[in-house]
C-alpha cells in the first residue's frame, strides 16, 4: 500500500539530500524494500540516480544540458547535480559528509581543497581534449599541487569595467572607478578586489604586495569610497543600476555585457590599459567518488567539447578551456567580449590565483577597515 511506503521513501530521500547516504545506497535501499519505482518518481532531478549514477556539484547555471550534451548523448541523461552558493560553502558541505563525484570550484580554491583531502589528482591521459586546451590552463598556478594536476580548467572570464558609452567617452582604464567626475555614479564590487585594482594601477604585485605597497593601495581605495554609489554583492544589482543610468560604470564580469546588450543598453566592456583581471574555474575529481572512472572522464570531456564552449561563450559571455570553441563563434561576438585574440588574452590577463594566507588576511583586514570608514 503506497501510504505505508511513502514515509520510508521520504526518510531515505532526506538522508540523501543531506549527504548521510550516497545515491547508490539510496537506490539499493529502495530496491530491497521494493520501493524503487516510487523513489525514482519522487526524487527531485538533482538527486535522481540517472545517467549512470554520476553526481556533480557546481554553481547555479552550470548544471544545464547545453554544457554537457555529449554526456547526455552517451548515457541518456544528465548526472545528478546539486549547487553551492560559493566554493567555500561547497567545501564545508563536503567536509560535513556530502558526497559527490565531481565538483566545479575555481582555481584559487584548489590548494585548500587539496589540503582538506577531498580531491584526487587528474589523469590527463584520459582527457580527450587535453591537447586542444589553451596551454596556459594546463599548469595555471593553483591547479597543480606537489607536481600533480588537481583541476581540469574548463571555463574562464574577465573582470573589467562595464560602462555606458552614451555617457562616458574617455580612456579605458581602471582609473574610471576612481574618477571624481562620476562621483556617486560608480558601482564597485563589495570585496577587497578594490585593493587588487589599486595595486594594479600602482604597478604592484596584486597577490603578494609589501606592507608599504598595500598601505599605498589602501589610501587610494579610501579615496574611492565616497565616490561609490554602492558596493555590489549581486551583479544583477549593478546591471540594473547601469541600465537605469544610476551608475555610469561598474566592476563587472563578461556576462554583464551580454545581459545589458540584450536589453538594448548602450554599453561596452572595457579593455583597461593596465590589463584586465581574470578568473578560471574547472572540474575536480572527489576522493570519495564511487562513480565509474570512464563516466567521470566522459563528463569532463563533454564539458570540454567545442560545442559546449560555443554555448558558454555565446550565452554567458565566458571563455572556454578548449581553444577550438572560439572557432565556432562569430568574430564580432568575440571582439565585443574581449576574446578576439584568446592567446594574447591569456598572457595579458592577471588571473586570480591563490595568494598566501598571510597576504589574504592582510588585504581582507584592510578592506574591512576601509568599508568601516577607518
Amino acid at each position: 500500500m503506497h501510504f505505508l511506503k511513502k514515509p520510508n521513501v521520504e526518510k531515505l530521500q532526506n538522508q540523501l539530500i543531506h549527504g548521510h547516504i550516497s545515491r547508490r545506497q539510496f537506490v539499493q535501499a529502495t530496491a530491497v524494500a521494493g520501493l524503487a519505482p516510487v523513489a525514482s518518481s519522487m526524487a527531485p532531478q538533482s538527486v535522481r540516480a540517472d545517467a549512470a549514477d554520476l553526481s556533480y556539484f557546481t554553481w547555479s547555471g552550470y548544471e544545464i544540458p547545453e554544457l554537457h550534451q555529449a554526456y547526455i548523448d552517451e548515457y541518456g541523461g544528465s548526472p545528478g547535480w546539486s549547487v553551492f552558493a560559493s566554493a567555500e560553502d561547497g567545501l564545508q558541505k563536503i567536509r560535513a559528509g556530502f558526497q559527490t563525484d565531481l565538483s566545479h570550484p575555481c582555481v584559487d580554491n584548489v590548494p585548500k581543497w587539496q589540503a582538506a583531502g577531498v580531491i584526487q589528482p587528474i589523469d590527463t591521459s584520459r582527457v580527450s581534449y587535453w591537447d586542444d586546451m589553451f596551454p596556459a590552463l594546463h599548469t595555471m598556478t593553483g591547479a597543480v599541487v606537489d607536481n600533480d594536476l588537481y583541476m581540469v580548467l574548463t571555463d574562464f572570464g574577465l573582470s573589467s569595467i562595464i560602462y555606458r558609452t552614451d555617457i562616458y567617452e574617455g580612456e579605458e582604464t581602471w582609473g574610471m572607478l576612481f574618477d571624481e567626475d562620476y562621483a556617486g555614479r560608480i558601482c564597485a564590487r563589495g570585496t577587497f578586489v578594490n585593493l587588487s585594482i589599486a595595486l594594479k594601477m600602482l604597478g604592484y604585485d596584486v597577490f603578494e604586495p609589501t606592507d608599504e605597497q598595500l598601505a599605498e593601495a589602501g589610501e587610494l581605495t579610501r579615496k574611492q569610497r565616497p565616490l561609490v554609489r554602492f558596493y555590489w554583492e549581486s551583479q544583477t544589482d549593478m546591471e540594473h543600476a547601469i541600465a537605469s543610468g544610476e551608475c555610469v560604470m561598474g566592476y563587472a564580469w563578461n556576462e554583464a555585457l551580454v545581459n545589458l546588450t540584450e536589453q538594448g543598453i548602450p554599453v561596452a566592456f572595457a579593455a583597461p590599459k593596465e590589463g584586465a583581471f581574470g578568473w578560471a574555474c574547472g572540474l575536480v575529481h572527489m576522493t570519495g567518488s564511487e562513480a565509474d572512472g570512464d563516466m567521470v572522464y566522459d563528463f569532463i570531456d563533454a564539458w570540454l567539447a567545442p560545442e559546449s564552449g560555443k554555448f558558454l561563450i555565446e550565452a554567458y559571455g565566458y571563455g572556454h578551456g578548449n581553444a577550438k570553441s572560439f572557432d565556432l563563434v562569430d568574430p564580432s561576438t568575440l571582439t565585443a567580449l574581449g576574446y578576439d585574440d584568446p592567446n594574447a588574452l591569456m598572457s595579458g590577463t592577471t588571473f586570480f590565483v591563490p595568494a598566501s594566507p598571510e597576504s589574504d588576511a592582510k588585504q581582507l583586514q584592510l578592506w574591512e577597515d576601509i568599508q568601516a570608514g577607518l
